[in-house]
């Protein structure tokens, strides 16, 4: 092993210069063993968790409401931007909206029959379904069918590798499977046979 060179350090350098003395020093506890009864057990148990619980309620209302808060905000800032415009703004302003939505509504129906089409593919290809989500992240469907092309080739041909692997096999390291030698089995048949 190899000593690490170590450089002198002063730790008194990095302490407070003015510590405050403690004025009720606590003695020293002792671990103390607190046995309880199995009633007294699950109502400690109960208490600590419906304080968990509680806490959570509590945050889960706070965050719904600053949501909420944030909506109302927003719709009334809208509503005050169209009560600002004119007709013709206005008119412009919800069609614009209509449109948005209709887009939002198209691009999720486009992602959900993506999604279909690319677990048929992949159940037809006998890859896992799970990847679906993975490869509908693509977007194209092209990309997405030339993406399960080259997983389903990569995916056979390790699968034939280790196959092939697992197949291997040694041959016989005591001569029994050397026809034509010495020890050949066959030999005096077929020496019988081609005399006839």
């Amino acid at each position: 092993m190899t000593e690490i060179n170590k450089l002198p350090m002063n730790l008194q350098f990095f302490a407070d210069p003015n510590p405050e003395p403690n004025p009720n020093p606590e003695p020293a506890k002792e671990d103390e063993s607190v046995t309880l009864t199995q009633k007294e057990l699950q109502s400690k148990l109960d208490s600590e968790a419906d304080k968990r619980v509680t806490k959570a309620l509590e945050k889960a209302q706070a965050d719904f409401e600053a949501k909420l808060q944030a909506k109302l905000d927003e719709a009334k800032s809208e509503g005050a931007k169209l009560a600002k415009m004119s007709a013709s703004e206005k008119a412009a302003a919800e069609q614009k909206a209509k449109e948005d939505a209709l887009a939002q509504r198209e691009s999720e129906l486009n992602k959900r029959e993506l999604s279909a089409n690319v677990k048929d593919i992949l159940s037809e290809k006998g890859l896992p379904a799970s990847l679906s989500d993975s490869l509908v992240a693509l977007g194209d469907a092209d990309k997405i069918n030339d993406t399960i092309g080259v997983l389903s080739k990569s995916i056979d041909d390790e699968v034939n590798k280790r196959v092939k692997e697992s197949l291997r096999t040694n041959p016989p390291k005591n001569n029994s499977s050397v026809l034509g030698g010495d020890n050949d089995p066959f030999a005096k048949v077929m020496e019988t046979y081609k005399k006839k």
